[in-house]
């Protein structure tokens, strides 16, 4: 389930087995939509293999963000903001580009997941991070 995903690269077998009970795969269909902005963040995706688009859709134009390929993490930081309170809302839509196989992490499991697995969320954070500095406040 993880040989292509970066952030789990550092765990033994015995920890991405465990690390699986909490994880889900997905398949979308290209041109589904993954979640729209202003949803609430209820799971954290990571894409397995193709492509996802994030955009803005406005009235009349569509503003493309950037696209998420293998091994990289879909819209985490509105999970991560939303840990511990009340759920925040999604800053964009997310859309496949591509028949898009996704892990899922729901966010109570992401609780649990960093405290059983303290560099994986230190990991996420990180990407989080450098996501913030890269495109400001998004």
């Amino acid at each position: 389930m993880f040989d292509k995903i970066p952030l789990f690269s550092s765990l033994d077998n015995n920890e991405k087995n465990k690390l699986s009970l909490f994880c889900q795969e997905r398949l979308i269909r290209s041109w589904e939509v993954l979640f729209n902005e202003s949803d609430e963040a209820t799971a954290l995706y990571i894409v397995k293999e193709w492509k996802l688009k994030v955009y803005r859709d406005r009235s009349e134009w569509e503003q493309v963000l950037w696209f998420i390929e293998n091994g990289d993490i879909v819209w985490e930081m509105a999970i991560f903001e939303a840990i511990g309170g009340i759920p925040k809302k999604r800053m964009a839509s997310v859309q496949a580009a591509k028949d898009t196989d996704l892990i899922v992490i729901m966010n109570y499991s992401i609780l649990d997941l960093s405290k059983k697995y303290s560099e994986i969320y230190e990991k996420i954070l990180k990407i989080i991070e450098e996501r913030r500095q890269k495109n400001g406040n998004f």
